[in-house]
């Protein structure tokens, strides 16, 4: 992963394989130096643009971030996903009846086949 930016790398090397040791993205930031915003940023462009396997749980007591090292590991990653998307699916099409309604104006918010 030469093609890495410093902060990129900075963010990577700190956070830990399996989601048994996932690390806050608090601590994240207080260990990098950077703000929770900056390190949610690089995190996303590090899975979404760099392919790296980072997954994330939001389990009150052992949340967090971890490197995917197998199959439970992804399980764990991505079980939050679906109720998260769902959440913002309902949140945007609620968006669009309030605009039609209040507004009279037509949003379009998600794609026809969302």
């Amino acid at each position: 992963m030469n093609s890495l930016s410093d902060r990129q790398n900075l963010v990577l090397g700190f956070i830990p394989p399996g989601h048994k040791q996932a690390i806050r993205k608090a601590a994240l930031a207080r260990l990098s130096g950077l703000t929770e915003r900056d390190v949610r940023e690089i995190i996303y462009d590090l899975i979404v643009h760099r392919g790296v396997p980072i997954g994330s749980s939001t389990e009150p007591d052992s949340g967090g971030y971890f490197i995917i090292q197998g199959e439970d590991d992804l399980e764990v990653a991505t079980r939050h996903l679906i109720p998260r998307a769902q959440a913002i699916y309902r949140r945007a099409r609620a968006l669009e009846k309030i605009a039609e309604r209040r507004f009279n104006r037509q949003l379009s918010l998600l794609p026809e086949d969302a």
